[in-house]
């Protein structure tokens, strides 16, 4: 029996490519949260002040 060793080492994929990566889409995520969230302070404040 003949076993052939490839000289370096395994092939070992970390993962299968992907056709939408993480990385682009967590790019637009953070903005997204910033912007409502000052929308919602924003909201807050004219809430509180239209109380007075």
């Amino acid at each position: 029996m003949c076993v052939l060793i490839h000289p370096c080492g395994p092939v070992v994929h970390a993962r299968p490519p992907s056709r939408h990566p993480e990385p682009s889409m967590s790019r637009y995520v953070a903005p997204l949260g910033f912007t409502l969230a000052a929308v919602w302070v924003a909201v807050l404040f004219v809430l509180t002040g239209a109380g007075h």
